[in-house]
């Protein structure tokens, strides 16, 4: 998942509302929305490709969702998959069990990643980094908030500015016209006119000025790489509201509601 969306703490229904499209290669095959787990009863995509998840929610109403750092870093095969530390984020279905898992990590392990979760009442952000043998924790505040492949509303990218103007639309309508605002927002194709500043160890990779370019759109659509799939999550105390999901890029199809996966008859 490489952009989240949050509303935390200021749609006039729910407490969370959680919007994100999951950008990757196309070659790389994963599925949709399904029973990952039945206890805790987890729903959420699966990859294919090394049997993780880049995001997901338990019937108890607590969210996980992963977003990779950018860098070149990502070019390389980590020893373990980030995907990985989603489920088990999941399994552990409360922000202290997360923490108590993310203590015993080594972020060396994984390419660098930043992972999103929490509940109706506590939202954290946890990063990690191949310089560092801890991962660095911090709260989300109430408001509307971006997380990209980079730091939590990071300001020097274009499709941070652009994805809270949009959310800010969104936050303050009703459920069906938020669910239609935010669907707007990830199926939007718009590009700044330039990259954003270049990171040192991004430098010198082959056509990146402009592949960085297409990336600031929030809705990605370039010749092997792209938006994949997207999800819109509203959780209330102890329970998901609404998990609304497209199973192609937002601008390709419709969302399906999920939510009963989660709650079967």
């Amino acid at each position: 998942m490489c952009t989240i969306v949050i509303l935390r703490h200021i749609h006039p229904e729910y407490p969370l509302v959680l919007a994100a499209n999951r950008d990757e290669l196309y070659a790389r095959p994963a599925v949709g929305p399904q029973v990952l787990s039945p206890s805790p009863r987890v729903v959420g995509g699966r990859d294919l490709e090394r049997q993780g998840t880049w995001m997901g929610v338990t019937d108890g109403g607590f969210f996980v969702g992963l977003t990779n750092q950018r860098g070149s870093a990502n070019l390389t095969r980590a020893p373990r998959s980030r995907g990985e530390v989603v489920m088990r984020a999941l399994h552990s279905s409360s922000v202290e069990g997360v923490e108590r898992y993310l203590a015993s990590l080594d972020p060396r392990e994984y390419n660098p990643f930043n992972l999103l979760y929490g509940d109706a009442g506590a939202l954290r952000v946890a990063y990690a980094r191949p310089d560092s043998e801890r991962m660095t924790v911090a709260d989300v505040p109430p408001g509307v908030h971006v997380l990209p492949n980079d730091v939590l509303d990071a300001p020097e990218l274009p499709k941070v500015r652009r994805a809270r103007k949009l959310a800010e639309v969104a936050a303050s309508k009703p459920w069906p016209e938020s669910v239609q605002a935010l669907q707007a927002l990830l199926a939007d194709h718009l590009l700044p006119e330039r990259a954003p500043p270049l990171r040192p160890d991004e430098e010198g990779l082959p056509d990146i000025h402009e592949r960085m370019r297409q990336y600031q759109a929030l809705c990605i659509h370039t010749p092997g790489y792209g938006t994949r799939s997207s999800a819109i999550v509203a959780l209330a105390p102890g329970r998901v509201a609404h998990y609304l999901a497209a199973d192609v890029a937002p601008c390709q199809g419709p969302y399906q509601d999920v939510t009963p996966l989660l709650y079967p008859r």
